[in-house]
C-alpha cells in the first residue's frame, strides 16, 4: 500500500468530477483546470468515472463500496491518484480507499463483486486529494 505522504509522479492525477461538478459548477472544474496547466500540474480524464457513491452510503453500504471502488480501480489502471474538486466526493471516496486499504476481508468481498460484475480489481494503490490539497502539497503555502 502507498502511504498518504507518498506524492505522485510527475504531478499527475486523474480528475474525478464526479455527478455534481459539471452540471453546478462547471466554473470551478475550468479554472482548476487553468490552474492546474499554469502550474504544471497535469490532470487527466477517465470519461468512465461515475457516482461517487456518496448519495446511496445511507441505503447500502456496499453498493457505496462498491460505486467508490469501481472508481478507484479504474484510477489505479491509469496509475494516477485521484484529485477531487468536489469535497463529499473527496471525502467519500478518501474514506472508502482508507476501509479498503485497512480491512483485507472487506476488500476481498468488494473484488469479488468488481470482478463478477465489472472485470475490475481494487488494489489499493491510489490515493484521494482534493485540488486544494494538491496545491497546498505541490505548491505550498507563501509565508511573509
Amino acid at each position: 500500500m502507498k502511504k498518504t505522504e507518498d506524492r505522485p509522479k510527475n504531478n499527475a492525477y486523474t480528475l474525478f468530477l464526479g455527478c455534481t461538478v459539471p452540471v453546478r459548477t462547471l466554473n470551478y472544474e475550468i479554472a482548476a483546470r487553468k490552474v492546474a496547466g499554469a502550474l504544471d500540474i497535469h490532470l487527466h480524464d477517465i470519461p468512465d468515472f461515475s457516482c461517487c457513491g456518496y448519495p446511496v452510503k445511507s441505503i447500502s453500504h456496499h453498493a457505496y463500496l462498491l460505486m467508490a471502488a469501481r472508481n478507484l480501480a479504474l484510477a489505479e489502471i491509469k496509475g494516477h491518484s485521484i484529485c477531487t474538486l468536489c469535497s463529499s466526493c473527496g471525502g467519500s471516496l478518501a474514506e472508502a480507499n482508507h476501509q479498503l486499504q485497512e480491512d483485507k476481508n472487506l476488500r476481498t468481498r468488494i473484488n469479488e463483486d468488481l470482478y463478477q460484475w465489472l472485470g475490475l480489481r481494487y488494489e489499493g494503490e491510489v490515493q484521494v486529494l482534493h485540488f486544494a490539497r494538491i496545491l497546498h502539497r505541490e505548491i505550498g503555502v507563501k509565508k511573509k
